[in-house]
Formats: C-alpha cells, structure tokens, sequence
C-alpha cells in the first residue's frame, strides 16, 4: 500500500511541476498527456475506465496536438510574411509616393503639398494647420467646390501673425459643409520620397526624407523619383508624384473619411 501511495505522491508532484512550468495560465499538450496518463494509472480496478471513454480522450489529446502544431505553423507563416513585407518595401526607396494621411512637413523652408476631396457638394470650409504638440497655428477658409474634386493645399509654412514657423512635421485637419450645413466626409492625400523603412510591432512604415512616417498599407501610388530641379537649383522631391496623387484624390474622394488630427 506504501508504494501506491509513494507512487501517487510522485506523480502528483510531477504533474504540479508541469503546472508551474507551463507558460501563462494553459497547460501544453504534454500535460494533458500526463495528466491522461495519471487518470489511467490510478483508475478504479474494481470500475476501469471504459475503454471508448479512453479512445475518445486519446483522440482529443490528438486533435489538441494537430492544433497546436497548427498555431505553431501559423505563427512562423505569419513572421515570414512580415519578413518579405519587409523586403518588398525596400523596393520603396528613393521612389516618390502618394498616400493616405493628414501630415505634412517643412524642410529648408519648403512645404509639402496636401490633397484632399469631399464626397459631396462643398458650400464651404476651413483648414487647420496643427504643430507636432498638436496647436492650431494656422487655418485658411475656402468656398464651394464640386463633389470630388482634388483640390491642392499650399501652405505658406507661416503662422496666424505670419511668422515662418520651424522646420517639421505639421497635420492637417479640414471642416467641410455643404449647403444645408451638414458636414462631409473628406479624402486626404499626402505626397514624399521614401528614404527608409522600418518595421514596429510587425506593422510595416515608410520613413520619408522629411522626417514623416507612412503606414505601407496606406501607399496608394509609387513613381520614380522627379528629377526636376526647383527654384533653387536643386532635385525636385515629388513634383511627378504630386500630380498623380491629384488624380488619386479625385477617384477617392467618396469612401474617405474626415480628418482629424
């Protein structure tokens, strides 16, 4: 009798170290395996497990492995997905693109251009301009505009008292009405030159020249990089892709949603 109970003492601390090994608050499917094991071992011999009750939880145990072993394998096909995501946003660099977003940046005195459609008649509206602490420092009023017409946002890189604000990255956010002073819906686009990539929380950004960050999901158009040189003398960043991010906005404007900073 000693050595049953020394037996069953023994297993019962096998099993409780496995408990306390396990990962979180789940058992893996080595415990459950133990603990099928135990059941068998100190079943009632005067009333035995039934054996279609044993090769049912044989067979449990079994599928539980095959999922397990699924997850396991859906984990890695996932990390590689984001791996060649990774790679195939490599290709990004140094190429102009268009797409979805409320950012904008000044860089040595240049300002970035801002696209942008109503999904409806526009009577009226208005464009805020937001720093990175997220302070209004400029808004411009604008009249009536077609439903879906891509409209450009050049902002002078100034002020309300008309100062030069610092270079950087600056949001957008526009309030557009239509004549019955209900408010519309509103497509945003943003142009720039990719310069990097990087991957956070396995979610895939572009890092542009001007310091904004793009979610890749959000790219809606890529082009070679313009080679115009501007009023400077020096290389054009996005003077193709500005276009094509026009034509963009327009054929957008009716599912986007407002903006907001």
């Amino acid at each position: 009798m000693s050595q049953a109970i020394n037996a069953a003492i023994s297993t019962t601390k096998q099993f409780d170290q496995a408990a306390r090994t396990a990962k979180g608050d789940s058992l893996g499917k080595s415990d459950f395996l133990l603990l099928l094991v135990t059941q068998f071992k100190y079943q009632d011999p005067l009333n035995p497990m039934d054996d279609k009750e044993f090769v049912a939880q044989l067979s449990q145990f079994s599928s539980l492995e095959q999922l397990m072993n699924l997850n396991t394998g859906m984990d890695g096909l996932a990390a590689a997905t984001k791996d060649q995501q990774m790679m195939n946003a490599a290709n990004y660099i140094g190429k102009d693109i268009a797409a979805s977003g409320s950012s904008i940046a000044k860089k040595d005195g240049h300002v970035g251009k801002f696209y942008w459609a109503a999904d409806g008649e526009v009577a009226k509206g208005t464009i805020y301009v937001y720093d990175q602490e997220m302070n209004q420092i400029y808004a411009e009023q604008f009249g009536p505009k077609s439903a879906g017409t891509t409209s450009t946002f050049e902002w002078s890189g100034r002020n309300y008292i008309g100062a030069q604000v610092p270079d950087g990255v600056y949001y957008i956010r526009l309030a557009c009405e239509d004549a019955n002073g209900k408010a519309l819906l509103v497509d945003t686009r943003v142009t720039g030159r990719v310069e990097g990539v990087a991957n956070e929380q396995g979610e895939i950004y572009l890092r542009m020249d001007d310091g904004r960050v793009v979610a890749l999901k959000n790219v809606h158009e890529i082009a070679a990089a313009a080679n115009t040189q501007d009023e400077d003398g020096g290389a054009g960043t996005g003077a193709n892709t500005g276009g094509n991010g026009s034509n963009t906005g327009g054929n957008g404007g009716g599912a986007g949603a407002e903006t907001s900073p």
